[in-house]
């Protein structure tokens, strides 16, 4: 078992607010202390038509600080929207990003003791929070994004997600995890080692 001082600092990349509430809620569930989360932040100044290009473009920023620090006990989760696109499509972006030769060859950039995960909710995290709030069978290719919700009330269901996700689903196991993209997540989990 890990003790708390043995948990690493971990930074957060991620497309929004929603994302972000979702990954620190679900690491504090896990026990890990809510001052050793960083938020990777926005880029000011840079020109991104979306979020999406926003974490393709600072991943291989992210990743080489990682590098650079990796000395330390600290870890990296990125987290970004398939959108229309496949998981194993977005990762590959990621990793064409890094290390263009790799990437095309659709291999992963990140050595196998990088505690670097990579979360690809499909279509959306959106997707993620109905089929763990609803506790239904969804499809990963229907936009499930209430846009009526406020700021509020999504940071809200971001987190209570994360609470149920955390302290409800995954106790059961990953074979209990009937969506694909999250399914891939919890396996992607075990690259922070804790």
């Amino acid at each position: 078992m890990t003790s708390r001082d043995d948990l690493p600092e971990v930074t957060i990349l991620c497309e929004d607010i929603d994302q972000e509430r979702f990954i620190r809620e679900y690491l504090i569930c896990r026990g890990l202390e809510e001052h050793k989360i960083k938020d990777y932040g926005n880029s000011k100044g840079i020109e991104i038509k979306n979020n999406n290009a926003l974490i393709v473009k600072n991943y291989p920023d992210i990743i080489k600080s990682y590098r650079r620090r990796k000395y330390r006990n600290i870890a990296v989760v990125v987290m970004i929207d398939a959108d229309e696109d496949s998981v194993s499509d977005k990762m590959r972006s990621l990793h064409k990003e890094l290390d263009e030769a790799a990437g095309n060859l659709n291999k992963d950039t990140r050595l196998p003791n990088e505690k670097v995960a990579i979360f690809v909710p499909a279509r959306n995290i959106e997707t993620w929070f109905y089929y763990i709030m609803e506790g239904q069978e969804c499809d990963e290719t229907t936009d499930y994004k209430d846009k009526k919700m406020s700021a509020k009330e999504r940071i809200e269901l971001a987190k209570s997600a994360a609470q149920k996700l955390a302290r409800e689903i995954c106790p059961q196991g990953v074979d209990r995890i009937t969506l694909p993209s999250l399914r891939y997540a919890c396996t992607e989990l075990q690259r922070l080692q804790f």
